[in-house]
């Protein structure tokens, strides 16, 4: 057991920047003033105040202002997934998506039966040609992509294949889920908008999360979808609504603090983007088959293992230094074990960030193959 622990693993934000003492505060007040209203049910579209900061936040980061009634606040950005496989796909349907992918969504597209098709990701995102292929091939039921701060490998598409994307959408009469999870940890200036700004009304399904600039266990997030999209999504809507507390407190929290929030978390992330980019090139720029993203926002740093390296030795020396990380495998559409891992960087404490990559590159040595005398 070690005695010290180096935690790569959880995607959660900065801990560090969470106002507890703010969020008592708002929670003080919205329960003064709003109190009687806990004996309702919530609104299944959610709290309007909320929606608003939602739609504020689409706006100013997108140039478009989405209306009121086709926004949903949900239980988490997991919520906007269910619902769209629920929604827009039956079981044994086939849907497209990067061939890497956070775990989480794979279970969801799995728990409902469907198959999944990985479009393999160069620097720039999923490709476009190897979208193309697999369209005059398959008939899926939509295309998820998480465009910006891809996870786990932290790309983000550029315009041009935003629009191919469309296009093949359009060509094929496919819905497109895009899931903006990570939009608002962006470490330069937004450069590009979300795919839903440039589309036509109903042709995607936008998924966010206040889990990323706040924290998951409010489980808030929302989705943006114009009719017909909206009403079949909402069809499947059926938990009696989103906590109408968790609501009423960020609401209250964002009405005042949103962006400095927003501004403050970004710079604590990239903060410590920074310390793991230099621990990285400090620790592996000389080791052969190994290289890694360098992303304008998230949470993420995806490595690319030596093809040689024993990944089953180099988990186990990792654990028994306390170095937890995620596998590639973990990503993966078809659950392949591919030499790759994830390092999350938004939950560990800076100062244990270049001890534990130094620790991690002592792990890979040691699992790399003699050398042949």
């Amino acid at each position: 057991m070690a005695d010290r622990e180096f935690n790569f693993g959880p995607g959660n934000p900065d801990p560090g920047v969470f106002p507890t003492h703010e969020l008592g505060q708002a929670a003080q007040r919205v329960i003064a003033r709003l109190g009687p209203e806990l004996a309702h049910y919530p609104d299944q579209l959610g709290l309007p105040e909320l929606r608003a900061v939602a739609a504020e936040r689409f706006a100013r980061n997108h140039g478009v202002r989405p209306p009121l009634e086709d926004i949903v606040i949900t239980n988490g950005a997991m919520q906007g997934l269910i619902l769209s496989a629920q929604a827009l796909a039956q079981r044994g349907d086939s849907v497209v998506m990067e061939e890497f992918e956070y775990g989480g969504t794979i279970r969801v597209f799995k728990q409902y039966d469907l198959r999944l098709l990985g479009v393999p990701v160069d620097d720039d995102g999923m490709r476009m040609d190897a979208l193309a292929d697999i369209l005059e091939r398959e008939k899926p039921a939509f295309i998820y992509t998480t465009a910006s701060y891809q996870n786990p490998t932290g790309t983000t598409l550029p315009l041009e294949r935003r629009q191919q994307l469309l296009a093949l959408a359009r060509a094929h009469k496919l819905p497109i889920v895009e899931d903006d999870t990570y939009g608002d940890i962006s470490f330069v200036p937004l450069g590009q908008r979300a795919i839903y700004a440039m589309a036509e009304p109903g042709e995607v399904v936008y998924i966010g999360s206040f889990s990323k600039i706040l924290g998951p266990g409010l489980r808030l997030g929302f989705f943006l979808a114009a009719p017909p999209l909206h009403a079949q999504l909402m069809a499947w809507k059926i938990d009696g609504g989103t906590s109408a507390l968790s609501q009423m407190i960020a609401a209250e929290y964002f009405r005042d603090n949103l962006w400095e929030h927003v501004e403050e978390g970004r710079g604590s992330v990239k903060d410590k983007r920074n310390i793991l980019l230099d621990a990285l090139e400090a620790e592996f720029s000389g080791v052969e088959g190994m290289h890694w993203t360098r992303p304008d926002g998230g949470l993420f740093v995806w490595i690319k293992l030596p093809d040689t390296l024993d990944r089953t030795r180099l988990r186990e020396l990792a654990t028994a230094h306390g170095i937890m990380y995620a596998t590639g495998q973990a990503f993966h559409a078809l659950d392949q074990d591919v030499p790759y891992l994830r390092l999350a960087f938004g939950w560990i404490e800076r100062e244990d960030i270049p001890t534990g990559v130094r620790l991690l590159a002592q792990c890979v040595r040691e699992a790399m193959p003699a050398p042949v005398a």
